[in-house]
Order: C-alpha cells, then sequence, then structure tokens
C-alpha cells in the first residue's frame, strides 16, 4: 500500500520515488553477489550536544537475509533463516554481513571486528517458542546513531527489494528520523539515498541551502546522468556511506 507523505512532512513522495527508482537502476546495472544495501543518509544543519541513539522501524525488513549462528539445530527452524556454525563468527560470509545475523545466547559473540565489518549480531533465546517472529519483527528495527558530527546513514533497504517496498522504508525512516533528531525538521540540511559505491541521490534540501527544487526535471536529469557516471568509475572505496 502506498504511503503518502504526512501534512508536516517536507519529503516528497515523487522525489522519494524517483530517487530510489534510480538507485535501484544503477544496482541493477551493476550486480554484486550479495545484494548491496541501501541507505538513508541524514545530514542536520547543527550537531546535537549530547549523543543519542533511536530506533527506527519500518515496513518491511531492510536486509536481503536472516542467518541464525548456532551449533544446534532448533526443531522449528524456518525456512528463511540461514543456519550457520558458531566458528562462523570468527569471519562471517559475505553474504551474512549484508543480512541480520543472529547468535544464539549461549554462544559467546567475539568483540571489537572479529564478527565481521557492518554486522551486528543479534543475541536470540531459541528456548522461546516465538524467537522466530521476534527475529523478523527485529529485523524492521535499525538504529540511528549521532555520535558526534551532523551526518549520519541509516541502512533503509537492499538491492533486491522492489522499488514499492524501497520508497515505504524510505519515506518512513525519514519521518522517523526527523522526529526524533533535535529541532526535528529545523534542523535537517539534506537528505539522500545511495549504495556504498553509488553516488548520493537527492531527496530534500532544506530552503536556502541552494537545492531545494529536487523535484524538477533537472534534478532528475542530474540524478540518472550521475548514475550513470559512477558506473564508469573503476576505483573502489573503503567506505562510502558514513559522511562523518
Amino acid at each position: 500500500m502506498a504511503m503518502a507523505s504526512t501534512p508536516t512532512s517536507r519529503l516528497r513522495r515523487e522525489a522519494a520515488v524517483r530517487a530510489v527508482a534510480a538507485l535501484l537502476r544503477w544496482l541493477q546495472r551493476h550486480p554484486t553477489p550479495a545484494p548491496e544495501p541501501i541507505y538513508l543518509i541524514i545530514a542536520l544543519k547543527s550537531a546535537p550536544v549530547r549523543r543519542f541513539e533511536h530506533r527506527l522501524r519500518l515496513p518491511h525488513s531492510p536486509f536481503p537475509s536472516i542467518s541464525l549462528v548456532s551449533d544446534r539445530l532448533p526443531a522449528d527452524l524456518p525456512d528463511d533463516i540461514d543456519l550457520l556454525p558458531s566458528s562462523a563468527l570468527r569471519s562471517l560470509p559475505a553474504a551474512a554481513r549484508r543480512g541480520l545475523v543472529l547468535v544464539d545466547r549461549r554462544l559467546r559473540v567475539p568483540s571489537g571486528k572479529a564478527a565481521g565489518k557492518g554486522s551486528r549480531p543479534v543475541p536470540v533465546d531459541l528456548a522461546d517458542p516465538a524467537w522466530a517472529e521476534s527475529a523478523r519483527d527485529a529485523a524492521r528495527y535499525v538504529e540511528l546513531r549521532v555520535e558526534g558530527g551532523t551526518c549520519r546513514a541509516v541502512r533503509v533497504g537492499h538491492a533486491a527489494m522492489t522499488q514499492e517496498e524501497a520508497v515505504e522504508n524510505v519515506v518512513a525512516a525519514v519521518e522517523a528520523a526527523a522526529a526524533c533528531v533535535p529541532r526535528k525538521w529545523k534542523n535537517v540540511r539534506a537528505l539522500h539515498v545511495k549504495s556504498p559505491e553509488s553516488v548520493a541521490l537527492p531527496l530534500y534540501s532544506a530552503p536556502g541551502t541552494g537545492e531545494e527544487d529536487v523535484g524538477n526535471v533537472e534534478a532528475t536529469k542530474r540524478e540518472d546522468a550521475a548514475s550513470e557516471e559512477q558506473g564508469s568509475v573503476k576505483r573502489r572505496r573503503k567506505s562510502g556511506v558514513d559522511c562523518n
């Protein structure tokens, strides 16, 4: 079901549809073994005085897969959850790192980066009959962390999602994020969507920043041209997500 912008929203749904469509086209032309993540980039006008974390609930899971790390096979393991041995925590497979990783509470999770870059294992109690249902619900939550600076990234989707699902997630994440940052929309300077290797495509820019009119034809041409130009770039960036 399509999600319309709320009366207080400054994000136009057509801008989200156009940016997401352009990004998905680029991702389709540049396939990877595991679906690339899609991020919402939030640029604030001023950095919060205090650090904060906020959980954003999305209509659809932004993860392409769910993996369970456990040395015992649950009798009720769903078909959509992959089982991995505890040894996988030392170096998770690439596909698992792109998805949500669940860990049996009885296992010891390696500290630091031992579990693999980009992964944040979620402990689960396999003795709970509803553990799988709880895991699927947890997969729809993402964290907005503001620890300093004015620019943060929030995962909102992946390359294998439908356009409608990705748009719904982007709109929901924008509204939730704008509602929780200090001074709310008044403190939002710009919003973009991107994947790790793509250019950032505009969703919204605050008045006075020079990029307010992201809804016109020229903006559409810039997005498509930027996507095409990015496809010709051979170098790989070590980090193209967090703009801090």
